[in-house]
């Protein structure tokens, strides 16, 4: 007998064709839902980008055009002016990097909504897929914050082997020693690129675990590593190929656009003054900016949706999830929540402490 199949995937441990096949599908059932979120999303953060380099370097770039900022090497005030405007630019731009990646944190969250949803063939809206995901947006930040911290300690201590490399080979007083440290912090780098490869398909799940299963943060990191215990390989590889399926159709829409756009602007500016260059330079900012959000969006739903998929199958393969949702379609009816959910009367305090599920009857 053919395993049902309520909605977008049969309840059964998924194929590779199966995730790719119902991520396409989730985005399409739910366009509103997932592409409208995740083209809010985008604009924000281009907007916020744009906004930061113009206030950030604008004022700097427009005092040089029209004469009256002169940067002399032999003005110290000049090149303070120089170096005043560079870091004020640095660090605007780790703020907003920093504030758009727990947005987006929050956007994976709440975009995992509609595909397990569909996954019953429950469509869901912009407004119910945001009053889902509420009482999980803490949760989702606090994830970010972690991620973040994890990464910066990573650089840090990777910056401070660097350092000690040109230190120790006298990298400023000999052209050989120079090369040596530069060649010995590739080669460093290399295991610190294995290791964020390792641990984030470990953890790739959390977010999708923090939605459906309402646990918090620190536990949803160690139920992601749970999940991908003996799965590492297929969840990687599944991640990695949708990776480059959304990165491929990024470079099909937006390359010729942009071909198109800058030879127009190029044709433009032959003989245009430097007012009317910088202008364009904006123009053209602003349109790549727009079709890279668009782009964007399309790829961020598409990807965050394989994620949930992975989700599902890891559980299916763990858990038993499929007989949960099969428990579920069978009433026929939707209450309007995340499918698979605990109820809060099963919600039994410390249960992943003690290698319990919150499922009655599941085996993790």
């Amino acid at each position: 007998m053919a395993p049902p199949k309520p909605g977008i995937i049969p309840l059964r441990p998924l194929r590779l064709g199966e995730i790719l096949d119902g991520s396409f599908q989730a985005a399409r059932r739910n366009g509103k839902a997932m592409f409208g979120s995740a083209l809010i999303f985008q604009l924000i953060s281009v907007a916020a980008t744009l906004l930061v380099t113009f206030m950030a370097l604008g004022q700097f770039m427009f005092g040089i055009m029209d004469g009256t900022l002169v940067i002399d090497e032999n003005d110290p005030s000049s090149i303070d002016g120089l170096l005043g405007s560079l870091v004020g630019f640095s660090i605007a731009i780790v703020v907003t990097v920093f504030v758009t990646t727990l947005l987006q944190m929050v956007l994976q969250g709440a975009l995992v909504i509609p595909v397990i949803r569909s996954v019953l063939n429950r469509k869901t809206t912009f407004t119910q897929m945001w009053q889902l995901a509420k009482p999980r947006i803490g949760t989702l930040l606090l994830l970010a914050v972690l991620y973040a911290a994890a990464t910066l300690v990573a650089v840090l201590i990777y910056v401070v082997l660097v350092v000690v490399l040109f230190i120790s080979f006298g990298a400023t007083e000999s052209d050989s020693g120079a090369l040596a440290a530069v060649g010995l912090s590739i080669l460093i780098s290399l295991p610190f690129l294995a290791a964020g490869l390792w641990i984030g398909t470990k953890v790739l799940v959390a977010p999708a675990a923090i939605v459906v299963e309402n646990i918090g943060a620190l536990a949803a990191v160690k139920r992601s590593w749970q999940l991908t215990k003996q799965n590492w390989w297929r969840t990687f590889g599944t991640a990695l190929l949708a990776a480059i399926i959304a990165s491929v159709i990024g470079g099909i829409i937006t390359t010729p656009v942009s071909f198109i756009v800058g030879l127009i602007m190029g044709t433009m500016s032959i003989e245009a003054t430097q007012e009317q260059a910088l202008a364009q330079t904006i123009i053209v900012q602003v349109i790549s900016s727009g079709i890279g959000a668009l782009v964007g969006a399309v790829t961020l739903a598409f990807q965050t949706a394989v994620m949930a998929l992975i989700y599902v199958d890891l559980r299916m393969r763990r858990d038993g999830f499929d007989i949960t949702l099969l428990k579920e379609s069978e009433s026929g009816k939707d209450d309007g929540g995340i499918p698979g959910a605990p109820s809060p009367a099963a919600m039994v305090p410390g249960a992943y402490s003690s290698g319990a599920s919150q499922y009655p009857g599941t085996n993790v």
